[in-house]
């Protein structure tokens, strides 16, 4: 690769480069090689599942009036084995439930931070005469269910306007509908129904939600 060349008397050795071998030199000098470029950051998490029935399964319940259960129940899930189920059967002026899937332990460390995420999502089912259903989320503190605590409540027929005929319908609820000021969205731990029955008639049926998730997806209204 290397020529060698001599002085007259055989000393002063020295390396020369052959030109094409320069010029092979040169070409590899002034090529664009790519620059090696910082690794981005991951990605926050894109879904964050609080019941499913599956995986997981934690949290406790209630309801008022007393005579209405709101529980895991085996016999309907949108994927099996399990959903939970709100049964009632009452004439009051509210019928309400919630499920805490901390199962009401307080303390403003414990809630699942939905801040980096944009919806919440769930599948839901009715049985029977329901009513108008609304929605809201509650925050963790030191004090459960302080007024503050409480997300802006928002009615489930404006996302999904055919959720009483029967079927299994999954709803995807903006955050930025549901939290209004004093709520905090890094320590979510409940949800809370709320049922007006339809003056004049008795409520008497069943809700059933399951796969309750936040996430960034956005899912058309069906």
């Amino acid at each position: 690769m290397f020529a060698r060349t001599w002085d007259a008397e055989g000393r002063n050795m020295k390396s020369v480069i052959p030109r094409h071998f320069a010029l092979v030199l040169a070409l590899f000098a002034s090529f664009p090689w790519p620059v090696a470029q910082a690794q981005p950051a991951p990605n926050p998490a894109k879904r964050i599942v609080v019941w499913d029935g599956e995986a997981f399964t934690s949290g406790g319940g209630w309801v008022n009036p007393t005579t209405s259960t709101f529980q895991p129940q085996t016999a309907q899930a949108h994927s099996r084995p399990a959903a939970l189920e709100f049964k009632f059967n009452a004439n009051a002026a509210w019928i309400g439930a919630g499920w805490n899937w901390f199962n009401f332990k307080k303390g403003t460390d414990i809630g699942t931070d939905a801040s980096q995420l944009t919806t919440l999502s769930f599948w839901i089912k009715t049985k029977g005469v329901t009513g108008d259903l609304q929605l809201n989320l509650l925050s963790n503190g030191d004090i459960l269910d302080t007024p503050e605590e409480h997300s802006q409540r928002v009615h489930v027929l404006k996302y999904c306007p055919k959720f009483e005929d029967g079927n299994w319908h999954e709803v995807a609820i903006p955050l930025a509908d549901l939290i209004k000021p004093g709520f905090n969205p890094k320590i979510i731990s409940e949800l809370h129904l709320g049922l007006t029955p339809t003056p004049g008639q008795e409520s008497d049926g069943s809700i059933f939600l399951d796969d309750i998730a936040f996430d960034n997806r956005k899912i058309a209204i069906q």
